[in-house]
């Protein structure tokens, strides 16, 4: 388990590290006798009319705004350094809380982290995908771990899993392989919560995932020794795969490829789950169906309608 890295962003970032920096005065800039700050040498000519005797007495207004510009400074400064420690304490353990996470969004210069079944990648490398303007942009500086498996991106954008069956927490661990073994994302941490206690250790909610996704690991072992395993659909491309709020979900293949809903087993084993694989051929069969809506030699179907038209449907309905 590594660390949680807190990288400081490149220069060519834009980015600003919250630094406070002193501020140097010039050798030459020096105060004379009189408490006139000037050049050294340079005669002060711009004496007051009173002989240089201002009154000390301001108006009450001006210390009242003052006083609220120091107070405003002194809070800004405290914020910066109470962020620094958390942070570089986060740094430290590997263990960040939901609010610590939420910083991590990618924007700013910022790294980008994804957690899932309470275990924090670094995403950075997609920014693309996972980045403020990403397709996938939801799943950032949050663990999302049920939307995973629901396919639900608004109400089910949380990590509340306790009610999901073996099945579904199979698939959620399977989700986790997924960023747990890509080239380019690498674990920095754990989210403090429902996976993980406060000393890093695995609730007994993470164990009973963990559980299930080892029993249909054996499972599968156990069916490909009886040659039972395979497939046309298990060797299919998966589709692509998109959700936003405002176009909803889609799934297209490539060129000469058709989207069908499957029941294919992930690499990992385990009981068949419906999937959405790009097919050779543009036949409709029980084992490979159409997508509601969605024409056979189609290469791109909608899945869900955007949120403000589901919306609409769903006031008409109850109306």
């Amino acid at each position: 388990m590594s660390s949680l890295q807190q990288r400081r962003p490149r220069a060519d970032t834009g980015y600003v590290h919250p630094e406070v920096e002193p501020v140097e005065e010039d050798d030459d800039d020096h105060m004379d006798s009189r408490g006139i700050r000037g050049k050294q040498g340079a005669a002060h000519t711009a004496v007051p009319p009173d002989g240089g005797h201002r009154s000390s007495r301001q108006k009450p207004g001006m210390l009242k705004a003052e006083a609220a510009a120091l107070l405003a400074g002194l809070l800004i400064v405290a914020g910066v350094v109470y962020y620094s420690k958390s942070t570089a304490a986060a740094s430290q353990s590997g263990l960040l809380t939901a609010e610590q996470l939420a910083a991590f969004d990618g924007r700013g210069g910022r790294r980008l982290y994804l957690a899932i079944l309470g275990e924090v990648y670094d995403v950075t490398p997609g920014m693309r995908h996972y980045g403020p303007k990403g397709g996938y942009g939801i799943f950032a500086a949050r663990d999302a771990s049920r939307s995973f498996v629901t396919g639900k991106f608004k109400d089910d954008l949380h990590d509340d899993v306790a009610d999901f069956t073996q099945e579904q927490l199979q698939e959620l661990v399977r989700w986790r392989d997924f960023y747990a073994k890509h080239k380019e994302y690498k674990l920095v941490g754990k989210v403090v919560g429902r996976f993980y206690d406060a000393a890093g250790s695995p609730t007994p909610l993470q164990q009973r995932a963990e559980a299930a996704a080892a029993a249909a690991a054996a499972q599968e072992a156990a069916a490909k020794e009886q040659g039972q395993g395979g497939g046309a659909a298990d060797a299919a491309v998966p589709c692509n795969v998109k959700w936003s709020r405002a176009e909803g979900g889609w799934v297209w293949c490539p060129e000469g490829q058709f989207p069908r809903r499957v029941l294919q087993a992930d690499w990992q084993g385990g009981q068949q789950q419906e999937r959405c694989a790009c097919l050779d051929s543009a036949d409709v069969l029980a084992a490979a169906r159409l997508y509601d809506g969605c024409a056979p030699e189609a290469q791109r179907c909608q899945t869900s309608p955007p949120e403000a038209e589901a919306a609409a449907a769903a006031a008409a309905a109850t109306a």
